[in-house]
């Protein structure tokens, strides 16, 4: 039996009841017992419709039932009322538990649908900004507070405003600067969707953007890698020719002063030719360095140790004025080969030092455990490995942020001619990555430069050699591009 045949005997009463009786206080009664009634057929949930159909099937069965009531009689009175539309406050009474049920539920379902909205615009790690038709900011989430830094009230007070708002009632989307709290900025790839009212309209703006500030790193360092990588097998080809050549000139230029008097104007010259022929073949070793077509030597290192027997060359490097801090928060083994790490070691400092120029000031190297951030971060086996990390820290006179794409091209040097080759920091990036490692520089002109080397801890675990080795010969020119 379904719920409306259920509920019609018991309703078509209590209408006859309301309907035939002249006392007040009986039909308040009769009310009370439909509204009952009404609750009663809740269990399969509200129909209200189901509740219309009861009332008017048990109107219909009373007019009916009193079509021929004598006038004046109680019935009669009641076809009367039914007729007149006066038995509407029953139906009432009995679609109030129904009408009830259905908002509670609706507002139920409002509820969780508001929950999840605010969770998903609290949690997604997307940022969302909502602006009003003057591209003023309504609100933003807190991914968008995190990725630039604003907290939310001054994002709505109008550091989250747009300089270009949306117009129009069109979807787009567009890629953006969008400024941080710090003042440097973040590219953004917003989806822009215009909020419509009942009418069409526009109401706001929602901004849902993704920070593709990382991404546009990877890719630029993509395309830097590769300008290096042909660079560097051109640079290694014709170091290599060069060097057969250089060794004639040196050979041929030993054999004359053997031949030549001591003191005399001929020995001198040659012995010119013997200095520049000495300097060319170090150019050429750090151009093989920038090419590194010879695999490192590599051995399982113990930091801490090598450091320890590094840091007195490195001293030695700096002008007595500048100081050298060594400190190891982290250590652990790492393959590499010492030597050609020292000469990484050696430029470095050298370029700080150059870079804080006659100012007493201070390099540090610290060591850490951390994970390349950004740019390039290595492939193949060791693309899992947890790396160490050495920094490398000065307080000189930065580098300008329109020069830091270049520093580690060949040839490429801000220093006075004669100075410097601008293959130093070439060498050093060809260096670390033939060691599966990452290279990154972060500087802030007039607060000086960080140089952060990441190696690949060794994963065997065995036990490391101390280290040994000296670095390569001073004389290497660097390219440190310190304003």
């Amino acid at each position: 039996m379904d719920r409306v045949e259920r509920l019609l005997p018991a309703y078509t009463a209590l209408l006859s009841r309301y309907a035939m009786s002249p006392d007040a206080f009986e039909r308040e009664g009769a009310l009370i017992e439909a509204t009952e009634l009404g609750k009663s057929g809740l269990e399969d949930g509200p129909a209200i419709d189901q509740m219309h159909e009861v009332h008017g099937r048990a109107q219909a069965e009373l007019a009916q039932r009193w079509r021929d009531a004598p006038e004046g009689s109680a019935p009669h009175r009641g076809r009367e009322l039914l007729a007149r539309g006066e038995a509407l406050p029953l139906m009432l009474a009995l679609q109030l538990p129904h009408e009830l049920a259905t908002l509670a539920h609706h507002e139920r379902r409002w509820r969780r649908e508001h929950e999840t909205l605010v969770t998903m615009f609290e949690q997604t790690a997307d940022l969302i900004a909502v602006l009003d038709v003057d591209g003023q900011c309504d609100d933003v989430n807190p991914a968008f507070c995190r990725s630039t830094g604003w907290t939310r009230r001054e994002a709505v007070e109008g550091a989250g405003a747009w300089a270009e708002p949306p117009q129009g009632t069109q979807a787009q989307r567009r890629r953006t600067e969008q400024r941080r709290r710090d003042g440097s900025s973040l590219l953004v790839d917003w989806s822009i969707s215009p909020i419509l009212g009942r009418r069409g309209e526009l109401l706001s703006h929602v901004c849902i953007g993704r920070d593709v500030d990382r991404q546009q790193k990877i890719e630029d360092s993509l395309r830097e890698n590769d300008k290096l990588r042909a660079v560097a097998t051109l640079a290694g080809g014709i170091a290599h020719d060069f060097n057969n050549l250089l060794g004639s000139i040196i050979g041929l230029t030993e054999l004359c002063e053997l031949e030549a008097v001591p003191g005399s104007r001929q020995a001198r010259n040659l012995g010119r030719i013997q200095q520049a022929g000495a300097k060319a073949a170090a150019l050429v070793r750090q151009m093989l360095d920038f090419s590194r077509q010879t695999p490192p030597a590599l051995q399982p290192i113990e930091l801490a140790d090598w450091l320890g027997q590094a840091e007195p060359l490195l001293r030695a490097a700096m002008p007595r004025e500048q100081g050298l801090t060594v400190e190891v928060l982290a250590g652990g083994r790492v393959q590499i080969d010492p030597v050609q790490m020292e000469q990484v070691l050696l430029n470095l400092v050298r370029n700080a030092a150059q870079a804080m120029g006659d100012a007493a000031g201070q390099v540090r190297i610290t060591a850490d455990h951390a994970e390349p951030g950004g740019a390039a971060r290595p492939t193949g086996a060791h693309a899992g490995a947890t790396h160490l990390r050495l920094r490398i820290s000065d307080t000189g006179s930065g580098i300008l942020p329109d020069l830091l794409d270049k520093i580690f091209e060949p040839f490429f040097t801000t220093k006075p001619v004669g100075e410097g080759t601008g293959l130093g920091l070439s060498a050093v990036h060809g260096i670390v990555s033939s060691h599966a490692g990452v290279i990154e520089v972060d500087s802030r002109v007039g607060v000086g430069t960080t140089f952060s080397l990441f190696l690949p801890l060794d994963p065997t675990g065995a036990t490391a050699p101390t280290a040994s080795g000296s670095p390569a010969p001073a004389d290497t020119p660097d390219g440190n591009p310190t304003p």
